[in-house]
This record gives structure tokens, sequence and C-alpha cells, in this order.
């Protein structure tokens, strides 16, 4: 649509009147049930009647599958999405893919916005990234600004993190230290709502191989705006993975960004890869270390309080190319540092099969930093904040 058409729309769904407990939720990375809008939508729907809850999907095959479980679901482009949205009195979202389309924002932007957010940030992000020299065009500059901009009120974790990361990053009304509902799964046993978007097959197997002896490593890497990762770029030899895991009765599963995907590369057999747009929050306790570079994953595997390896084998392009970091690195990663495979291999033999763990302490202090509540009560403390706020 033309821009003056877009005036006009929003002009129109402005002077429609808003049902202020209307509440449309729009998931991760093009609408995907994963992360915090997941586990918040959940609870709202179970526990908070005082809403009206929707989630909005950009896939009528996941609005089909939400529907099944007799959850409020809508495809955005069903006949009657658009009434919907111009009466919306709140939008939750976790990060704004959907402020990108006109359309979406035309008609949304009226209502009341909560950004949950999807993690406590290690890199740049928002105005930090912005005022960066970093792989920052004048083009991209526009539009972070209007996308880290407007909310009524964002998620945070804790005091620390509102003040150096969240605060600096948003342009919002206030900043709310619920903690992240995703999170609390780590606190209960995964319903069947909860393994909605989950690889079930995968779940019962890591269940399995556990109770007979075996360790699982959990590899969640973060993406890199310039292209390249791991795999591609030679950091990490599958086969010899593969073969190192078997010798140790070891499973090796990767996890990689939304925004990532794999290419032509097969797997062997004890490698496993989860879909990049599946919820992997209940696989987590399951896994006795997480391997990662950048990916903010690790501050909330510190509630899990297993060890973690840290891989940072492009550290300086990485920095220099992709994307300034808002702490330094080695003061805010609390575990083994390694920069070549065969470190990454004897990390993994210190901690996987002699047990050492010499970042205890260390994972401790970060995580009390990070979380002013670790109780598993996010989503209802965010939940009673919203219909005490905003109804």
């Amino acid at each position: 649509m033309q821009q003056n058409e877009m005036q006009k729309l929003r002009k129109l769904a402005s002077s429609i009147p808003k049902q202020k407990n209307l509440t449309i939720f729009f998931g991760r990375a093009g609408s995907h049930f994963m992360d915090n809008v997941k586990y918040f939508f959940l609870h709202c729907v179970k526990n908070q009647p005082e809403l009206e809850c929707h989630f909005m999907a950009f896939d009528k095959k996941e609005a089909d599958i939400l529907r099944e479980q007799g959850l409020p679901a809508t495809w955005v482009n069903h006949p009657e999405s658009a009434d919907l949205m111009a009466k919306t009195g709140i939008v939750v979202s976790d990060d704004f893919s959907w402020k990108d389309q006109d359309f979406l924002w035309a008609l949304l932007s009226s209502a009341k916005t909560v950004q949950l957010w999807h993690g406590i940030p290690l890199k740049a992000i928002g105005f930090p990234e912005i005022n960066s020299t970093v792989n920052m065009t004048p083009e991209k500059a526009e539009h972070l600004s209007f996308a880290y901009s407007g909310y009524d009120a964002v998620v945070s974790t804790s005091p620390f993190f509102t003040e150096k990361a969240f605060g600096q990053a948003f342009k919002a009304k206030e900043f709310i230290e619920s903690g992240y509902p995703r999170n609390d799964i780590f606190k209960r046993r995964p319903t069947k709502l909860d393994m909605i978007n989950t690889d079930r097959d995968l779940y019962g197997e890591l269940v399995k191989f556990r109770k007979m002896g075996g360790k699982v490593i959990f590899f969640m890497p973060t993406f890199r705006d310039t292209g390249g990762g791991p795999f591609e770029d030679g950091a990490i030899d599958m086969m010899r993975m593969s073969e190192f895991c078997k010798k140790n009765n070891l499973m090796f599963v990767c996890k990689f960004h939304p925004y990532l995907t794999l290419g032509n590369v097969t797997l062997p057999d004890n490698i496993r890869l989860v879909d990049s747009k599946s919820d992997a929050y209940p696989l987590l306790p399951l896994c006795d270390l997480l391997l990662t570079d950048y990916s903010s994953v690790y501050f909330d595997f510190l509630l899990v309080d297993n060890p973690m390896v840290f891989y940072p084998y492009d550290y300086e392009q990485y920095i220099s190319k992709n994307r300034e970091l808002l702490f330094d690195y080695d003061s805010m990663t609390p575990g083994k540092k390694v920069m070549t495979e065969a470190e990454l291999y004897t990390a993994f033999e210190d901690i996987m099969l002699k047990n050492i763990d010499d970042f205890v302490d260390v994972r401790q202090k970060l995580r009390d930093l990070s979380f002013s509540n670790a109780d598993g009560k996010a989503a209802k403390r965010l939940g009673e904040h919203i219909v005490s706020n905003y109804l």
C-alpha cells in the first residue's frame, strides 16, 4: 500500500474505540509460537481472565494448531483479523517484526505496546547499536530507531540490566522487572501446552539417554550479521565431534538462532539439530552443558545452573564487523573460554568426564545480578502488572 493509504488507514484505525482488555500476542521471528510471548500468552489465557487474549499467527497452519489445542489464535490474513486488531487495546511481542509490516502498524499504532524482548543482551542492541560504528548505515539506523521506540513497557529481569541494557536500548514509558516468562518452565514439569512447538521426540530421547547414564551438550550459537557460523567457518568439525561424543557417551544437540539456517550439511546420528524456529526451553533443563559464543541464552541457563563453555573463535571479527558488546566479554561470561577446537574437546573432557566445575560461584554471582526473582512466577508478575495498570 502507498504511504498516503497507510496514513488514511492509521487515522481510521485510531478513530475506532479500543477495547482496553483485548490483547494481541505476536510471536518471535515472524510470529512463531516460542519464547517469552508463548509462555506469557499461555499464562494469560489460563490465569488472567480480565484479558481477552488472541495469538496472531502469520502462518494459517500455526493458528489452526493452536485452536486445536483450545487456544484463541487468529491467522493474520483472516477476514476478521483487521477488525480485531483495529479494536485492540494491548499488543504484546518479543521482537519488532510486526512493526515492520506497514499494514499491522497502521492498525495497531494506537494500542498500548508491551515489549517482552528475547534475551538479556550481551551485544549492543537498540540505541547503543545505532550509535555504534560497527555494521551501521543511515538506513539501518533509521529503521532501528523506529523499531526500538514507542513502547509503553519493556520487560527487564533486574535493576542492573534495566540500567545497563534495556533502559539504554529502548525508548519506553516504563520498564517492568518481572523476569522472563519463558524461564518459568525451569521451575515445573512441562505441560501439554508448554510442549507445543517443542520437539517432543527429542525431549523423550534426552530423558531416556540421561537415565541410561549419557550426558547432553547443547550448542546454541548466535547469528552473525555478516554471515557465517561455527560449522561454515570450520570452527567445529562435525565428524570429529560425532566421534568424540560416541566415545564418551555424549549427545550433541544444536539449536541455531531463529534468523539462522544451516547450509547443506549431513549430520551424524549422534548430533541432533533442533528446528531453529521451535521452542527449546523445555529441553534446556535436560542439558548437562551449554556451549555458546555470544548468545543471550546463557543468561537464562544460569537458572539451570549447569556448566557452560564459551567458544568465541571469531571474537575480533565479530566485534569489529558484526556487533559491539555492551559488556566486557571475559568478566560477563561465567564459564571456560576456548578459542580452538582442540581446546573445546579439552574443556568437554574436564567438565563432562572429570566433573570439574570451576565456575559455580561465578555463575551464582551473575545469576543474582541478572535476575531479581528466580521463582518461576515471572508471567504472574507481568500479568498482574498489566491488569492493574493498563485496564
